[in-house]
Formats: structure tokens, C-alpha cells, sequence
């Protein structure tokens, strides 16, 4: 292969990196459409958008947590504590008047947000201070955090119908939970490129140690982002939970897993320093749930989900690792 054929190749791999998922997005939306007529239709959509948004919102504080080398396996855990926790509290603890009016929502929410900033700065302290693998401690923290999870609630299913409103609600014909996810996307989009911190974020990505000589807080800004991780992560749970109107043991497994290779599809680097929020956070979930909703409405096999979710994160972290330089860190 001469040099220019050489070049032309690797300008079509570029490319596909870039914009590949615009095209597989528009082929699969295709397909499904073809396979099901009920599938292109504004309910359909409003749907998947309706799906996508929990989940969206986790990748949004996990998009946080890469920009600065990390990685937060914990996600999934999190998100089945925070649920379980608050639905103890509103079976057992908090009076039915309270729950009746929605004040038990007003103490409920804030609880479990606090409760994410804490998960959050005790992954991002371990990482930082200590100077353990992220991978490591967030992988043990996801361990405690589904083994307290199971023992509150007796590995039982726990009934959150008091979230229903929340969750399942609507503004017109736009659900709550799209519009909480549009002003996360929105103002996760201005930190990151408008703000110093923002800024000062990217710098650790590409390189903790230049970070560290320019006067960057570096282990100050990476617990932060972790912190804001666990917390978007613990209200994803929250509403995760209220769209199913219950927390089984399983609910919150592999989450973690969609939650990253969405935010690797969307062009947010494994390897920190590189992402945006917006598009990447908005186009790299909506890929991942028409997937799933367009299996759904084919009627495809259960075991077949587990297949394709593999396969999407090899292909995110095919695309990521093609992508990335090797620059020192």
C-alpha cells in the first residue's frame, strides 16, 4: 500500500471515529423502524428519550470522572443503595401523610444526593490520597455498597410508588424526567467549557503531573469530580427505580457498564483528557437505549441483550483505544 493510500485509509478510520455513531444511530433506527412500524412513531420516541434520560443523567457525572483519568465502577451499586435506602424510608419510616402531601420526596431526594457526595469523595479520597487504582477501589466500594444494599432490604423487592410521580410524570407531553436531564446536560456542558474548573479538569486528564506544576489542585479536583459522580449517580438510581416502581436485588447490575461505554461512545476518552457532554453524553446513551428498545419491540430474546451490551462495549473501547496517543500521563 503506497503512502497515499496509507493516508486515505487512516483519514477514513478518523472519520469513522468521529462520526461513525451519527451513521450506526441512523442505520439502526432504520432497521427498527422496518422491523416494527410502531417504532418510528412520537410515543416510541418520547420513550426512548424517557429511558434514556436516568441513565443519561449517570453519564453525565461519569463523563466528570473520566476527563480526569478515572473511572468509577461503582455506579451501578450506587444507584441500587440510594434506591433501596429511600425506599425503606418511605415504607417504614416516614409517615404515610408525609408521602400523601410529597414532603417525603423533599427529604427523600436531598438525603440520597448527600449520600452520592459522600460515596463519591470516599472513591475519590481512596484514589487520590492513597493512591490506589480507581478501578480497585471503586470495584470494592461497589461490593459494600450492593452487600448493605441487600441486608436493609433482605435481598426483597421494596415497593417505590411514592417516586412514580416524579419519575413517570409529565409536563404536557414532555416527561419530568427529560427535562431534569436537559438542565444536567446543560449546566454539566457550561462547567466544563466555561468555567476554570472545567478547564482545570481537562488539564489533569492529559497530564496530572503538568496539571500539578501549573499550580493545578489536582487531588482537590478529582475528588470533586468524583463527588459529582456519585451524586448524579445516587439520582439516577432514584428515578431509575421510580420509572420500574420498585428495586429488586438486581436492579442497579451492570449499569456501571452501560453508563461508561455510553460515555466512550460518545467520545469521552477511557484514558482522560478528551469528552464533551454535549453532544457525547446525549448521542452515546440514545444509541445504547435504541438498541435496547428496538430489541424490545422485535420481540428478540432475553439472552440476546446481554450479547449486544457486550459487544457495544468492545466497540467503545476498540474506538477509544484506536483513538488514543499514548501520551504520557
Amino acid at each position: 500500500m503506497t503512502q497515499a493510500q496509507t493516508k486515505q485509509t487512516g483519514g477514513y478510520l478518523a472519520w469513522l471515529s468521529s462520526y461513525g455513531i451519527y451513521l450506526v444511530l441512523a442505520l439502526l433506527v432504520l432497521v427498527f423502524s422496518m422491523g416494527n412500524s410502531r417504532f418510528l412513531t412520537v410515543e416510541n420516541l418520547l420513550l426512548i428519550l424517557q429511558q434514556a434520560s436516568p441513565l443519561g443523567i449517570a453519564v453525565v457525572g461519569m463523563i466528570f470522572v473520566l476527563l480526569v483519568g478515572g473511572i468509577d465502577i461503582s455506579v451501578g451499586a450506587s444507584m441500587f443503595f440510594a434506591s433501596t435506602l429511600a425506599g425503606v424510608l418511605l415504607n417504614a419510616c416516614l409517615p404515610p401523610a408525609w408521602i400523601a402531601h410529597g414532603w417525603a420526596l423533599a427529604i427523600v431526594m436531598p438525603l440520597v444526593l448527600v449520600l452520592g457526595a459522600l460515596i463519591g469523595w470516599i472513591n475519590g479520597m481512596l484514589a487520590t490520597r492513597f493512591q490506589i487504582l480507581p478501578f480497585i477501589v471503586t470495584l470494592a466500594t461497589a461490593s459494600i455498597l450492593k452487600g448493605t444494599g441487600l441486608k436493609i432490604s433482605g435481598s426483597a423487592s421494596i415497593g417505590v410508588s411514592a417516586l412514580g410521580d416524579l419519575a413517570n410524570g409529565r409536563l404536557g407531553p414532555i416527561p419530568n424526567v427529560l427535562i431534569l436531564f436537559v438542565l444536567i446536560l446543560l449546566v454539566g456542558d457550561f462547567v466544563l467549557r466555561r468555567t476554570v474548573y472545567g478547564r482545570h479538569l481537562m488539564a489533569i486528564g492529559d497530564s496530572p503531573r503538568n496539571a500539578e506544576r501549573a499550580g493545578i489542585p489536582v487531588n482537590r479536583n478529582m475528588v470533586s469530580a468524583y463527588m459529582i459522580c456519585g451524586m448524579l449517580g445516587t439520582l439516577a438510581g432514584i428515578l431509575s427505580a421510580g420509572q420500574i416502581g420498585s428495586v429488586s436485588a438486581g436492579f442497579g447490575d451492570g449499569n456501571e457498564f452501560i453508563i461508561i461505554s455510553a460515555a466512550v461512545l460518545g467520545g469521552t476518552s477511557l484514558f482522560g483528557g478528551k469528552g464533551s457532554i454535549l453532544p457525547g453524553a446525549v448521542i452515546g446513551i440514545l444509541l445504547v437505549t435504541t438498541i435496547m428498545n428496538g430489541l424490545a419491540m422485535m420481540n428478540a430474546s432475553p439472552f440476546i441483550y446481554t450479547i449486544v451490551r457486550g459487544l457495544v462495549i468492545f466497540i467503545a473501547i476498540a474506538i477509544d483505544s484506536r483513538n488514543y496517543k499514548g501520551e504520557l500521563r
